[in-house]
């Protein structure tokens, strides 16, 4: 009798063990497929958002300089020195 119902709960441990180690790697390959859609989505914003608005941001900051250079670059400064047309792309 004592031998039985050490099998019973030999059985029932193993089936214990079997079951958690199922939930385990469950719970292992939901972490990994988060964490591939967590990279996928971060991809997708930094080529659909970051980059256009880096783009748009340079382009601004070009026009900047160029509307800064053409209202205050007339004015010339003590000690400037002027390069003919011609030598500049020497």
């Amino acid at each position: 009798m004592v031998r039985g119902q050490i099998e019973r709960l030999d059985a029932t441990v193993s089936d214990v063990v079997d079951r958690t180690r199922l939930q385990v790697i469950r719970a292992d390959e939901l972490l990994n497929r988060t964490m591939d859609r967590i990279e996928e989505t971060t991809e997708v914003v930094h080529k659909t958002v970051v980059s256009p608005v880096r783009h748009l941001s340079g382009l601004f900051q070009g026009v900047t300089a160029g509307l800064e250079f053409l209202l205050n670059g007339k004015r010339r400064r003590r000690g400037d020195v002027t390069v003919p047309q011609d030598e500049m792309f020497i």
